[in-house]
């Protein structure tokens, strides 16, 4: 049972990825799921700061200066001293970072559309719950 678990985990998370991947042009965009996760974390961390991916992703801090990076050489994202402290700098999308995410945003939902064909909405929760509780056994 637990291969199987294993498998069938492993092949939904590889499914969802190139799905998600193929409908946005990561490819061609050069990005990956860390750079997907990171534009996640931007758009929902108000005044988010390479630390707050830090701390999300449980990344190291030079992984994620390197992701940072290459999101500002893709012209996805800007980075600005804050106001409040100078030494701190705030991400934020560029307009062609914004149109990204939302294409983004678009091919999740069509993608979950898709995985949630044929199954009911307690099946939907029971799985989620699960999928939850799985998280918390490992942490």
């Amino acid at each position: 049972m637990h291969i199987s678990l294993a498998n069938t985990l492993f092949a939904l998370m590889q499914n969802y990825r190139v799905t998600i991947r193929e409908a946005i042009n990561a490819g061609e965009l050069g990005l990956n799921a860390m750079h997907v996760r990171c534009l996640h974390i931007i758009a929902t961390t108000t005044q988010c700061t390479a630390n707050d991916i830090v701390n999300q992703t449980q990344r190291d801090k030079a992984q994620i200066a390197r992701l940072v990076k290459e999101l500002i050489a893709l012209k996805l994202i800007n980075k600005d001293a804050s106001e409040h402290d100078k030494r701190c700098f705030i991400l934020s999308f560029t307009s062609e970072g914004r149109t990204l995410y939302n294409k983004l945003l678009a091919a999740e939902q069509q993608v979950n559309a898709q995985m949630c064909k044929n199954l009911n909405p307690q099946q939907i929760n029971d799985f989620l719950h699960t999928a939850q509780q799985m998280i918390k056994n490992m942490d």
